[in-house]
């Protein structure tokens, strides 16, 4: 079934970050593509080429905003569910950091992938998932 062909997930935010967090673990499974520890390691690359523009699959400004957007809510006393509930409360704010790293990780996958085939002539992987 196509990804478009999907109807909207109705899953709890934790419930449906814990299946794409499942989705690219299965994804650096496959034989292929770069594994969970090489898209770890080239993380720091990832953001050091995307601050520098030197990587054209992610913008600047799509990265700092969901970087913010991420800290804002995961410093913000105002939650999904309230942070004063022991264990629950953080559950929304451990979702949001799993969310962002799980994308972060997801895209360094690409980024390796654009960096093996050459920066200057290599094209982007296709954006196609797994999940």
């Amino acid at each position: 079934m196509a990804r478009s062909d999907r109807k909207p997930s109705r899953a709890p935010v934790p419930l449906r970050t814990g299946r794409s967090a499942w989705g690219l673990y299965r994804e650096t499974r496959r034989p292929g593509e770069p594994g969970l520890f090489r898209r770890l390691v080239a993380t720091p690359r990832l953001v050091s080429a995307v601050l520098h523009r030197r990587y054209p699959g992610l913008s600047r400004a799509k990265l700092l905003a969901f970087t913010v957007l991420a800290a804002i809510y995961v410093v913000s006393p105002l939650d999904a569910i309230p942070d004063v509930i022991p264990v629950l409360g953080w559950t929304d704010d451990s979702a949001v950091v799993l969310w962002f790293m799980t994308g972060l990780v997801r895209e360094s996958g690409r980024f390796v992938s654009w960096e093996s085939d050459g920066p200057r002539g290599g094209a982007l992987p296709p954006r196609g998932s797994a999940v």
